[in-house]
Order: C-alpha cells, then structure tokens, then sequence
C-alpha cells in the first residue's frame, strides 16, 4: 500500500459509511470540517490546536458546506497526509490505528 492509500484508509477506517455525505467528521475529539476553500480542524480539548488548510484547487468551484468531506477526501487523498502530518491530535490517532 503506498503512503497515499495509507493516510486515505484512515479516513475511510474513520468515517461510517451512513456518514460520508457529511461535510463534516469528528475523529477522537478532533471536529474536521470542508468549508470550501477550506478544511478547518478543531480540538481535541483542552488546547485545542486548531488549523485551517487552503485546499483551493484551480478550477474547482465549491459552495461552502455543500460537498462530502469523504468525497473530496476521495477525489484529493493528499490533502489527507496533510491534515495527519500537521495536526498533532490527528497524527496521535493515525498512529495508533497504524500500530493495529
């Protein structure tokens, strides 16, 4: 599996599939939203260690809260090795669910 399909089966591991036209998912305590051009990440608490990814791509016209976030997790996985790798309460959930 190469580390792109990594980071996307975590997100698959993590959002039902009753969920996935969602445009937003809690993971742990962690509340990932797509706010085109946006995704906004907030939590876990106390520190809540938000951040906010442009994932604006040239061409893609999006309505605000309108799309899935699995979907556009889908069609744009390297946004997926971005949030992980940025976020420090997302990356301590990514590696243990790699450690089973």
């Amino acid at each position: 599996m190469d580390i792109m399909t990594i980071y996307l089966a975590f997100f698959e591991a993590h959002v039902d599939p009753l969920f996935r036209k969602d445009t937003n998912k809690t993971i742990g305590d962690t509340l990932i939203a797509l706010a085109y051009p946006n995704l906004i990440i907030i939590g876990p608490p106390p520190q809540f260690a938000d951040l906010i990814i442009d994932v604006n791509k040239e061409g893609l016209v999006i309505e605000p809260d309108k799309y899935p976030l699995y979907q556009f997790l889908e069609e744009n996985p390297e946004f997926c090795e971005s949030m992980i790798l940025r976020h420090a309460g997302l990356r301590e959930i990514f590696e243990e669910w790699m450690k089973k």
